[in-house]
């Protein structure tokens, strides 16, 4: 029973509590991570992609809706290719190799915080990097951002052992892990990972260019950029040897033109800046405070976080500089946050009074904040009271850890707090998500069309003037998105279409197999206005909503 209420607290023996605290947080990221059908736009053109994969045979050429998709390098569509053949070609399967990967990205972020400073370390930056808003946000949906920041994670840690430990072995993993990170999401994170580590060895080295020189030398560049580009760049070289300059020009325009090239729009230089307010929540303040803190006193950056801090500037001035700007960009970024915030706790900075309440509220305050939150959640999503136990059982235990502590635990509970309070947020989301699905009928569309054996494989469906990305993967065929009503009645074919209500009277002697509401925005990837429009729903209000009917014309 003492272990256990250590547990909570986060003061338990070392192993006791890693272990713990990795299943609380694999409990949460599992918590009904399948239970929504594929989500538009993003993970449709990752699942359907898939989809295609197993119906040709062909894991090398992608394509999404039976054409060719050159968009991003193919490691993300094999992860969830090779997950979808084990355990099916479903959200479940589709969706797993993600959710390890970011259970993965936190376990580095552990061992980072291990490696760099110390054990507990480890375990409070597992704790800020596991929480963290955005990470929860992509945790689930299979698309390259959990993937992306899983290489380049394994990347930095197999970097920063090489280096302290000067072991040859570890800098050949990290150049491993490198190709993986350029296989996942392009050829710039060369620049971005060569930037990071080329100025924190600057930074280490006191910025003497002879002895960075030196350094440069050991780390093995001359036999590293050869395995980063053979297995990096293996995927590029066959698809513009097999198709040539159609490839190239839209790979290029997204891995590198749309991130890199400038235009007059893309100067917002306090974008990521607005993105750091919220993206770490709830430790986002306490960010701020430590980044301050460090900023001011500036001596001490190389000595106590050298690694993290050149980690988290240099990708800050690459993306601030970047044309393209969104916040899912950063999330390579949060190991490093969570290591600066880590380092502001451990090293117990001598600070005046007054900045140590600053420091101490700036976490416990928005724990507190979003504990009360929690209790409007079971409001605002119409949950059963039986839900108001996850904010009163949040509130029972962060009460406890307020009122039974030591001087010398003091900083765990400004990390346990907000912890446990976001953690009581989140399954009262995940609790939502399964009711939510009243109002995405895509795969109720996809079992109706493939259930009639009247309707040829061959046979497109055609949709009246919107973009639903996620059909072609439900109804399992050539989906003509966004079509004009024009088209659809002169389609001279067996037509098979989803149909705008007020558009119905254009069409004689069809069947109808389904009528019902579809949500008439542009993506579903703003989930706060998707919540919105669904609570507004649930009270009737369907003005967010149109109404669709399915009709077959033989």
């Amino acid at each position: 029973m003492k272990n256990l209420l250590q547990c909570f607290q986060i003061t338990a023996p070392h192993k006791i509590q890693v272990r713990y605290i990795m299943l609380l947080i694999t409990a949460l990221y599992l918590f009904n991570f399948h239970v929504n059908d594929i989500w538009t736009p993003n993970e449709s053109f990752y699942a359907e992609s898939v989809r295609e994969m197993f119906e040709t045979g062909n894991f090398i050429d992608i394509q999404y809706n039976y054409r060719p998709r050159y968009n991003k390098p193919p490691l993300t569509y094999w992860a969830i290719a090779l997950s979808s053949s084990i355990f099916g070609l479903n959200e479940f399967g589709i969706r797993l190799p993600i959710i390890l990967m970011a259970l993965g990205s936190i376990w580095l972020t552990y061992l980072l915080g291990k490696k760099l400073y110390s054990p507990k370390a480890g375990l409070y930056a597992m704790c800020i990097m596991a929480v963290s808003v955005q990470l929860i946000a992509v945790k689930q949906y299979a698309s390259p951002e959990v993937p992306l920041t899983f290489f380049f994670t394994l990347t930095m840690y197999w970097f920063i052992r090489a280096y302290t430990e000067n072991r040859n072995k570890y800098y050949y993993l990290a150049y491993i892990a490198l190709g993986l990170t350029v296989l996942t999401k392009g050829y710039p994170y060369i620049i971005v990972i060569g930037g990071i580590i080329g100025f924190y060895l600057l930074l280490d080295n006191q910025f003497n260019l002879k002895v960075w020189f030196k350094k440069l030398l050991q780390i093995k560049l001359h036999i590293g950029l050869p395995i980063v580009l053979i297995i990096g760049l293996s995927w590029v070289i066959y698809m513009y040897l097999t198709y040539g300059q159609d490839f190239w020009e839209i790979f290029q325009h997204e891995t590198f033109e749309r991130a890199f090239t400038r235009d007059e729009k893309s100067m917002r230089p306090f974008f990521y800046v607005e993105v750091i307010s919220w993206t770490i929540l709830p430790y986002s303040l306490a960010f701020f405070v430590a980044l301050g803190y460090y900023l001011f006193n500036y001596k001490n950056i190389r000595k106590e976080l050298g690694f993290a801090f050149s980690w988290f500037l240099v990708m800050f001035i690459i993306f601030t500089a970047a044309k393209g700007k969104i916040p899912t960009y950063f999330i390579q970024a949060h190991p490093p946050m969570a290591l600066i915030l880590t380092a502001f706790l451990i090293n117990k900075p001598d600070i005046s009074k007054p900045f140590r309440l600053i420091k101490q509220y700036s976490f416990l305050l928005p724990g507190l904040i979003i504990l009360g939150a929690s209790f409007a959640l079971v409001y605002i999503f119409s949950l059963s009271v039986i839900w108001y136990t996850v904010p009163l059982l949040s509130s029972v235990l962060i009460f406890s850890i307020l009122r039974h502590h030591r001087k010398n635990e003091v900083q765990s509970q400004m990390i346990a707090v907000p912890f446990y309070a976001i953690i009581g947020a989140y399954i009262l989301l995940g609790a939502y998500l399964k009711p939510l699905e009243q109002f995405r009928p895509y795969k109720g569309i996809g079992e109706i069309i493939n259930s009639n054996e009247n309707i040829d494989k061959d046979t497109p469906l055609q949709i009246d003037g919107t973009l639903i990305h996620n059909m072609p993967f439900y109804a399992e065929r050539k989906v003509i998105r966004q079509d004009t009503l024009v088209n659809i009645i002169q389609y001279t074919q067996p037509t098979l279409a989803l149909i705008r209500e007020e558009h119905m009277n254009e069409f004689k002697d069809v069947e109808v197999l389904w009528e019902g509401y579809i949500y008439d925005f542009a993506s579903e990837s703003q989930f706060a206005k998707f919540i919105k429009a669904s609570l507004k729903a649930e009270k009737g209000d369907y003005s967010d909503f149109a109404v669709f009917k399915l009709i077959y014309r033989q």
